[in-house]
């Protein structure tokens, strides 16, 4: 259910695994939101292992290097490592467009026999025997249903019984894309374009980072934290180019400059999700053995997903740091290259190895401790 990317991902990797897939959608068409997303490379590892890398490298931007900022623009590191031979020698680090991303994961669907429906709202979903009946009345009924349906998720609401209640974000999130022919030579912004790369810059409350997209655009991102209270926002909204300047009032220059450039206008854990499923469903599982599968799928992903989670909320509060000696230390560490570790294990990470694994070691101990596979979820 759902054929945004955390769906098509599923989708490819499951039939790649040699299962039947179907995606059920309940949009009549394929909405192109969103901006740029950053593939580190235990993304695109997966792209590789999919079959889909060379279509969504036709749209992707491959940076040079990253550089971390203070928000007067003084140089703090060179980092993120996006060209050390170490981290992407084998598997890139992309960035692409959602709409292209989005895209690229289509084009692999009609090799591997995935049927998609869309303008198919689901009413009901069975989850004693699995099946699901869609708002035309047909059912259709599977071995295991996904659900893939992002926030607001109606297969989640379902399972558990309950919709979970909205909620007022801490954080905003501000986005401009920057026309590249529009940046001259004498523009602060110049180096920006003319060496294809990805930025941050930290200051109090927030961070700022640039990168490249569809090979002619700058995309711009603003994270903000705005504290408990704020409106609940589902999808963009519209902003005011003047509240975006005026978070950075006494920041760099060059960021000022950008968003004067005229023309200015106002998302991979899934895919390791996917990897790890297809994974283990690549494997012998029996129908009676979909819940253990299920189980040690949960096993793998959720300490790992828990620590990317820990590590990106210490990550956005570093980020935002004020002027202060935490914020000198700060950039000290980063001056010495101490996030190369956090990347290493980060980009690192091999979903399919540890989906193949976890899986055999689970048979291997059934069979050692006589333990039969579980019926029921």
């Amino acid at each position: 259910m759902g054929c945004g990317l955390s769906g098509l991902a599923s989708a490819l990797a499951l039939a790649q695994a040699g299962h039947r897939v179907t995606v059920f959608e309940r949009s009549v068409k394929l909405q192109e939101i969103g901006a740029g997303i950053q593939l580190a490379p235990n993304a695109t590892r997966l792209l590789q292992h999919w079959g889909v890398f060379e279509e969504v490298f036709k749209y992707a931007d491959r940076p040079e290097a990253g550089t971390f900022h203070s928000y007067q623009g003084d140089v703090l590191s060179q980092s993120p490592p996006i060209s050390h031979p170490n981290l992407v020698s084998e598997a890139p680090y992309l960035i692409i467009h959602h709409a292209n991303l989005l895209r690229a994961l289509l084009s692999g669907t009609g090799k591997l026999g995935i049927e998609i429906k869309l303008g198919s709202e689901v009413k009901e979903i069975n989850f004693n025997k699995p099946s699901l009946r869609l708002a035309t009345g047909e059912i259709y009924k599977a071995d295991l249903i996904l659900g893939a349906d992002r926030e607001r998720s109606r297969c989640g609401g379902r399972l558990l019984g309950r919709e979970d209640p909205p909620y007022s974000p801490s954080n905003v999130v501000y986005q401009i894309s920057v026309p590249t022919k529009d940046i001259t030579e004498d523009h602060l912004a110049w180096d920006l374009k003319r060496r294809s790369s990805v930025n941050f810059w930290m200051g109090s409350g927030g961070h700022v980072v640039t990168y490249p997209i569809q090979h002619d655009m700058l995309n711009v991102v603003l994270v903000y934290t705005e504290g408990a209270g704020g409106n609940v926002m589902y999808g963009p909204q519209r902003a005011d180019i003047e509240e975006f300047r005026s978070k950075i009032s006494d920041w760099d220059p060059v960021l000022h400059e950008l968003i004067n450039v005229k023309g200015a206008q106002g998302a991979a854990q899934a895919f390791k999700d996917a990897g790890v499923l297809g994974a283990i469903f690549s494997q012998s599982v029996g129908r009676d053995q979909i819940p253990n599968a299920l189980r040690v799928f949960e096993q793998v992903r959720k300490p790992q997903a828990s620590e990317v989670r820990r590590h990106t909320l210490d990550q956005k509060a570093m980020f935002a740091l004020a002027d202060s000696p935490e914020q000198e230390e700060r950039d000290a560490k980063l001056r010495a290259g101490a996030d190369y570790g956090l990347f290493k294990w980060l980009w690192g990470y091999d979903a399919a190895k540890s989906g193949r694994e976890a899986w055999k070691q689970f048979l291997t101990e059934s069979h050692e401790n006589g333990i039969k596979p579980r019926h029921g979820i």
